[in-house]
């Protein structure tokens, strides 16, 4: 079982086109169909059975399906029609998670869980950790700090930054978009057309670099700006 703090609940919920795209996976299973039932699975809102044993404190406990063979998952569900197929769903009550917040208290999970199952009682979708993980982190965007960046990168950057005396500074993060690992430059400068100023980097990057992503960003850019807080830049223009 998962503690939790209480979501939005006695919500009317209704997922008609995740719920025909479940059936065509199951009826066809090809790729097409598994795409269609992942883009419908991530902008789904679900039904999630839990008991609320400590309303003092906000909390609830969610409950889990156990298979055949004694392993655990969590469950949700399309609509209530679904819900009341479960038997003890009398006993619960039901909590409305998007998909992206159920995934991520799973995947939080320190418990020995397999997975999530979806409509256990028609379509029966079962989505073990690494499905369930790998849908979770689509379309999302990781960036840190540089931890190892080679140096032959790194000195081709420089070399191109040195050319622009515009570029006063410069920081050099990794990213992760849609699990495909690069890099992010954020270029901080005083110039009035920055726009300009980054497509000539962007240009001069893409010449020296074939294989390896780097996007560019400026400092003034909402996102650049939590990215660099705090943080020391890698390129200094030398006055």
């Amino acid at each position: 079982m998962r503690m939790g703090e209480v979501m939005e609940t006695n919500k009317e919920v209704r997922n008609d086109e995740l719920k025909t795209a479940m059936i065509t996976l199951n009826l066809q299973d090809d790729k097409q169909s598994e795409d269609e039932f992942i883009n419908e699975l991530r902008k789904a809102y679900l039904l999630v059975p839990a008991i609320n044993e400590q309303k003092k404190d906000n909390m609830m406990v969610f409950m889990l399906l156990t298979n055949q063979t004694g392993d655990h998952y969590f469950q949700c569900y399309t609509d209530m029609d679904e819900y009341n197929k479960w038997g003890d769903a009398q006993e619960s009550q039901s909590f409305v998670l998007t998909f992206d917040e159920f995934a991520n208290i799973i995947l939080s999970c320190e418990d020995d869980i397999k997975g999530l199952v979806i409509n256990p009682f028609t379509e029966n979708i079962v989505l073990n950790i690494s499905a369930l993980t790998n849908i979770f982190r689509m379309g999302k965007v990781y960036i840190d700090e540089v931890s190892s960046c080679p140096k032959k990168i790194r000195d081709k950057i420089e070399k191109i930054l040195k050319k622009k005396e515009l570029v006063d500074h410069a920081y050099l993060m990794n990213m992760k978009n849609d699990n495909v690992p690069g890099y992010l430059l954020i270029i901080d400068s005083k110039v009035q057309n920055k726009k300009k100023l980054l497509s000539e980097i962007g240009n001069e990057i893409k010449k020296s670099f074939d294989e390896i992503n780097i996007d560019i960003l400026s400092s003034t850019d909402e996102i650049a700006k939590d990215v660099i807080k705090g943080k020391k830049p890698f390129y200094n223009k030398i006055k």
